[in-house]
């Protein structure tokens, strides 16, 4: 059996509570600290982990449909979604952070917070994420649309790709 088959026989998706924003602060903080070395300079970083930990942080989060993936009973990973608010008919992916790269948890995320979104009558899909997650949406079907930079709050803006992706097939019930 393999290690991913492992994880995922291990792994519990569930949407987040308040009371895990104390674990997402950090999973998210230490994710970006260590995901994007070489992508992001040390002030980009810094702002990021300086809103992770401010205040405005939670009404962030309160704003997307955010689900974690818990392995053991530690957090391992999160991913959100919400309506675009450009269209209403664009689903935006956002938040993706995972502890344990390359063994399928951000894959199970996003597949999770898609059917989500498409459940929920959304079949366009955009996220806006940073050089380091590019290729694995292309792996996950998403195309480039552009490059831009994304604003999270005053003074943590982001350079960014900004993906696409379409979704077809019917819209089943989630399990």
């Amino acid at each position: 059996m393999s290690l991913v088959a492992v994880l995922d026989d291990r792994l519990l998706l569930r949407p987040v509570a308040i009371d895990d924003y104390a674990e997402i602060r950090h999973l998210h903080a230490a994710a970006m600290l260590s995901a994007t070395v070489g992508v992001l300079s040390e002030l980009e970083v810094a702002a990021f982990v300086r809103l992770v930990h401010s205040p405005d942080y939670p009404a962030i989060l309160m704003k997307e449909d955010v689900f974690g993936a818990w392995l053991d009973g530690e957090l391992v990973g999160t991913a959100s979604w919400q309506s675009s608010a450009a269209n209403g008919v664009t689903a935006r992916i956002g938040s993706i952070f995972v502890r344990h790269p390359r063994y399928g948890i951000g894959r199970r995320l996003v597949t999770e917070v898609e059917a989500r979104a498409h459940q929920s009558g959304f079949d366009k899909l955009a996220a806006g994420v940073t050089a380091n997650a590019v290729p694995f949406f292309e792996r996950l079907g998403y195309t480039v649309a552009s490059h831009g930079v994304k604003t999270y709050a005053a003074g943590c803006s982001l350079p960014v790709t900004f993906l696409r992706k379409e979704l077809t097939g019917p819209r089943s019930a989630l399990h």
